[in-house]
């Protein structure tokens, strides 16, 4: 855990009840509890868009990524897929 052993967690719990009293530990320990809890929720439930779905923004999507571009884009700047045809007659 860290390279803490008893002694040093000791030390550290001194030093909290010096800065922040008895009284204030168990509510600091509680609003940590809960911080670390809803943090391992969230990283748990990540939702993701599935792919070649686009969200519900306006625009054009990348039928790779979903992701939108700009209508004149021939490549998508996210994933760089070819997001349309290239045009004939264009160049050389």
């Amino acid at each position: 855990m860290f390279g803490l052993g008893m002694p040093e967690l000791l030390v550290i719990l001194v030093i909290g009840l010096l800065v922040f009293g008895a009284s204030k530990l168990p509510e600091i320990g509680s609003s940590l509890g809960k911080a670390i809890r809803g943090f391992k929720g969230a990283m748990e439930t990540k939702e993701e868009l599935p792919r070649g779905e686009p969200s519900k923004a306006g625009g054009p999507f990348c039928p790779a990524c979903g992701k939108s571009h700009a209508a004149d884009a021939a490549f998508c700047p996210h994933c760089g897929k070819a997001v349309r045809p290239p045009e004939k007659g264009a160049g050389a």
